[in-house]
């Protein structure tokens, strides 16, 4: 990151040691969160009212290919930014680092709203509203998570080109999401090796360069690693048939994990070794809980798919009842969110529900459709995002400044004494019979 524009502040913390799947860590482990706090130089002394940023990254993208991104939106917006949060999930990135020696094979999505709410609750002398989350791909269905477990947490969340939905994006008997990261080099002789790949790869030619170079210094690593050690026989005692050497380096995020990430293995049904074991029902729902009962072919969540990916479809379920405002980022060209019902009916379900925002009809959930671009959206069109992230901004700071006078000028009437006591309109209104219904304007009880 350019000195020129953020302070960089480095945190480590312990994330929750629950994982909502027994073989998310392995037995015992403790996991890390390795978080990068980007603090404007432009904003010095930053006022009570300055925007809070927590963000998320795409699945196998380390956290710092965004900095361009931070770099743009500060010259662009005129809403003043008190500081970025970003975490790399617990499995990628430098949390992956951290961790290596402690992961297991089994990620959920949702393990990371709940770290992030865990470095809120760490930081919350300096994590303080108005909070905006702003997140790209996968991680989007996280923050959907997050906002659920914590309404008034973000006053905003933008969503650039979510991995929400119940559908596959892949096309029946098409390729597996998985594919190209479970099949993508991984080790390389050298760091000149490793950047020719890359800079070679269609993938990364769509990126804004400054993208690819932070791809380049933090996608990749020096062995020796867990996975790729000097000595051929690693930790787990299984050997190695990759050549090693002292200038190799491969993926800091590692392959295994980012594919994980992606689908979940459900490859056949459960079938007890003797008859002390327990159904082979109640086998399946320990194994696979979040799996639909039934599905359509082509749903994410169908129990009878040898891999799925269950998360997308639990956040499509959850958006009606979302709080915030939310912005929808559309990558003209993406693959994920194409025209039509892909976009309509994530913009048009959001905060429909119980306790939503209202929704499209109340004015608090809009989208953009950004030309040219693809999935990766953030990544590409640096400038056009951040301008369009910096609008909304400006559209978001005005309603919590409007919200903001209107707690503090709020009274409930049903406390006394400072708070201390019921009031007399309370006890009043309790007297009343419980279906009693409340007077409506210019009416009197």
């Amino acid at each position: 990151m350019s000195t020129s524009h953020f302070r960089v502040i480095e945190h480590t913390i312990q994330c929750p040691s629950l994982r909502e799947y027994h073989h998310g860590v392995r037995s015992g482990q403790k996991l890390q969160l390795a978080i990068k706090q980007y603090v404007p130089l432009n904003n010095p002394h930053p006022g009570s009212d300055d925007i809070t940023i927590i963000a998320g990254h795409a699945n196998g993208i380390p956290k710092e290919c965004y900095e361009p991104l931070w770099d743009d939106l500060l010259a662009t917006s005129k809403v003043k930014i008190k500081a970025i949060w970003f975490a790399d999930c617990a499995n990628q990135g430098a949390s992956g680092v951290l961790n290596e020696d402690k992961l297991g094979d089994d990620p959920n999505w949702f393990d990371h709203s709940r770290d992030l709410l865990s470095m809120v609750t760490h930081s919350q002398d300096q994590i303080q509203p108005p909070i905006v989350g702003v997140a790209h791909s996968f991680s989007c269905s996280s923050f959907v998570h997050l906002s659920l477990s914590h309404p008034r947490l973000f006053h905003t969340l933008i969503f650039l080109e979510p991995m929400i939905q119940i559908e596959s994006p892949s096309k029946p008997g098409g390729r597996s999401p998985a594919l190209w990261a479970s099949t993508r080099p991984d080790l390389w002789p050298s760091q000149s090796e490793a950047e020719k790949h890359i800079r070679s790869n269609p993938f990364w030619r769509r990126w804004d360069s400054r993208a690819v170079a932070k791809y380049i210094e933090h996608g990749l690593r020096p062995v020796p690693t867990a996975l790729y050690p000097f000595d051929p026989q690693s930790s787990n005692g299984e050997m190695s048939s990759a050549k090693v050497t002292s200038n190799s380096v491969t993926l800091t995020t590692t392959k295994a994990q980012e594919a994980w990430t992606y689908l979940r293995f459900n490859i056949t049904p459960y079938e007890g070794t003797t008859k002390k074991d327990i159904s082979s029902d109640s086998a399946e729902r320990f194994l696979s809980p979040d799996l639909a009962t039934s599905a359509k072919d082509g749903t994410n969540n169908h129990p009878s798919y040898v891999t799925t990916c269950p998360w997308t479809s639990l956040a499509f379920e959850f958006l009606p009842y979302i709080r915030p405002s939310v912005l929808f980022v559309w990558g003209e060209k993406s693959h994920i969110n194409t025209p039509g019902a892909r976009r309509d009916d994530k913009l048009l379900r959001v905060g429909t529900g119980l306790g939503g925002s209202g929704g499209v009809r109340a004015g608090m959930v809009r989208d953009e459709v950004m030309k040219g671009a693809s999935h990766t959206v953030p990544l590409e069109e640096v400038g056009e995002t951040a301008r369009v992230v910096s609008d909304w901004l400006m559209e978001q700071e005005k309603r919590y400044m409007e919200e903001k006078k209107f707690w503090g000028e709020y009274d409930s009437q049903k406390s006394g004494r400072g708070g201390l006591a019921l009031s007399e309109k309370w006890m009043e209104y309790v007297n009343l019979p419980v279906d009693t219904k409340r007077k409506t304007k210019g009416s009197r009880l």
